[in-house]
């Protein structure tokens, strides 16, 4: 019955947002009596883009890390001994970053340019995985796992709250937006695919704490890739304005 009760309320929530969308968003291509068809050269012409991969890297390492966030319970309660209500307090607490994370990295990408703003959270990302690889979990470091799991999440989700602005940044034309992010979101959303297998397999092949370090080590292998990519955006996106 509980389960269904959260399902009922996540669609009604659903609901309410996209009739929320519907009457106050403002789209003057539905207002046209006649709408644009996406033709294949528009779509070869965005698969040409190099910063549509990269903005794909980007959000594929973002949600291979928020995967990677789903596990820090098991860890808490397993590695750090915290016990099923240590570990569902660490699950817990870590959602109550991720409004203010999203909301204030609007702000700081408002302020310094999503491009840097980016970059750092996908460092701050990338060094909080590694430090779960390199760092044996303990009792005595319970501090260590609060502050990590915290500016992981921030970071996790200040990306998701900000990564698909960098399709503005780079000019792609605005009418193919939407064309340029369902391409993006073919390769971006797989880790949905294979992180829960991937991680249900280390686990099983290797219990205990190394399995945990395994697994976020392929975590922040692919963080470190969307931080390359971030950067090579940057970098190219800093080219750009200095001309």
């Amino acid at each position: 019955k509980a389960v269904s009760e959260i399902i009922i309320m996540i669609s009604f929530y659903t609901l309410v947002l996209a009739l929320l969308v519907w009457r106050l968003m403002n789209d003057d291509i539905s207002k046209s009596k006649e709408r644009p068809k996406v033709t294949i050269n528009e779509i070869i012409y965005i698969l040409k883009l190099p910063v549509i991969w990269l903005i794909a890297l980007i959000i594929l390492a973002t949600n291979t890390a928020m995967w990677g966030t789903l596990f820090f319970t098991p860890y808490a309660t397993e590695v750090y001994e915290l016990g099923e209500v240590g570990g569902g307090a660490i699950g817990a607490g870590k959602y109550w970053v991720t409004p203010f994370a999203a909301i204030a990295a609007g702000f700081f990408a408002d302020k310094i340019g999503p491009a840097k703003a980016i970059l750092g959270f996908c460092i701050v990302m990338t060094i909080g995985f590694l430090i779960f690889t390199i760092i044996p979990g303990s009792p005595e470091l319970l501090f260590l796992l609060v502050l990590n799991v915290a500016a992981l999440t921030a970071a996790v989700y200040a990306l998701r709250g900000t990564y698909f602005s960098l399709l503005e940044q780079s000019n792609v034309p605005l009418s193919l937006t939407g064309t340029a992010t369902g391409i993006i979101s073919v390769i971006a959303y797989t880790p949905d695919i294979f992180m829960p297998t991937l991680g249900g397999v280390i686990l099983d092949s290797y219990p205990g704490a190394f399995g945990y370090q395994y697994l976020f080590l392929a975590v922040s292998v692919l963080s470190l890739i969307g931080l390359i990519a971030a950067y090579l955006i940057y970098r190219k996106l800093q080219k750009f304005q200095s001309r």
